[in-house]
């Protein structure tokens, strides 16, 4: 009986044990790639939570859609960063607030003809590009676009914008405009007049079946790392 009740244990043990794979995608200034790995503002935050916990996995990097459905259908996945929309919220568990997002409508600057002072303006333009599944997409289907380009992968609907090939880009306002000042190319894209459109908090969404013990594991680690410096330490590394 002895034998069986501690082999019962290993096995709660080993079940109930950490073994969340993380996944992200591409994303400066919070996820970036570089030839000696992967750095940024969210990956130092989930390796130092990941330190905590015990977590040993290695961060792996997808494109976003792919991630986001591996999370969405797998147990044992999770992804950041990710916003907590109304159409997500009951499909995934959450560890946050991460950190938050405004997004806004960027034109090519050879567009002068283009002014964008509204949603009703941006309506009435012939393309605006989006990657699916993003909440982009999201957002603006709700506020009832009909003239959506809709691309697989997020670098298409950057690289028609670049190339003059559809009218808007909406986009996360501070990533994008990092990535544009890496590229130098902030004076050829630029943003419209009008103001960010959508508002959010970003989050580490997981597997909805994951154990709710794992969840809170997560979140106590996060919410210890605000508490004592470490987060703002982080921030401050890519100011």
């Amino acid at each position: 009986m002895k034998i069986l009740f501690i082999l019962l244990l290993f096995i709660s043990f080993l079940f109930s044990n950490d073994e969340i794979q993380p996944l992200t995608e591409p994303w400066t200034p919070y996820q970036i790639e570089t030839k000696d790995g992967l750095e940024g503002i969210s990956i130092d935050l989930i390796k130092e939570i990941q330190k905590r916990i015990g977590n040993k996995k290695e961060i792996k990097v997808f494109p976003w859609k792919r991630g986001y459905n591996i999370t969405l259908k797998k147990k044992g996945y999770a992804l950041f960063l990710t916003t907590k929309s109304k159409q997500r919220e009951n499909l995934f568990k959450w560890v946050g607030p991460i950190s938050s997002m405004e997004i806004r409508f960027f034109k090519n600057a050879f567009r002068e003809d283009l002014t964008i002072n509204s949603l009703e303006d941006a309506k009435k333009v012939s393309s605006i590009t989006v990657a699916e599944d993003t909440i982009t997409k999201e957002v603006l289907s709700e506020f009832g676009f009909t003239n959506l380009d809709i691309n697989t992968l997020a670098n298409n609907s950057f690289n028609k914008l670049l190339e003059n090939k559809t009218d808007l880009y909406p986009v996360e306002e501070n990533s994008f405009m990092y990535k544009l000042k890496q590229l130098n190319l902030q004076k050829k894209i630029i943003p419209v007049k009008m103001e960010a459109f959508y508002e959010s908090k970003l989050y580490i969404a997981f597997n909805i079946e994951t154990d709710d013990k794992i969840i809170k594991k997560w979140q106590a680690a996060f919410d210890e790392i605000k508490a004592d410096g470490t987060y703002d330490k982080i921030i401050g590394r890519y100011r």
